[in-house]
């Protein structure tokens, strides 16, 4: 199974990835790990922040996590 197809499976969509605000490389691939740098988790609301097990509970950083 892909993981585009899990996703699909499990329901996620998953949004565009948000337009790079200065000169880098928002990701990098090297064998089959993935490096992302800059990047944010944006809600309804806006931004998503907080310390996890002080401003936020687990299943709430899980969900900005899928954000």
């Amino acid at each position: 199974m892909t993981p585009e197809q899990k996703l699909e499976e499990l329901g996620i969509t998953l949004p565009e990835p948000a337009k790079a605000v200065a000169n880098y490389v928002p990701f990098v691939i090297t064998g089959n790990m993935l490096f992302i740098s800059g990047q944010v988790s944006l809600g309804p609301d806006g931004l998503v922040k907080g310390c996890l097990g002080k401003d936020m509970e687990l299943a709430d950083g899980q969900d900005a996590a899928r954000l």
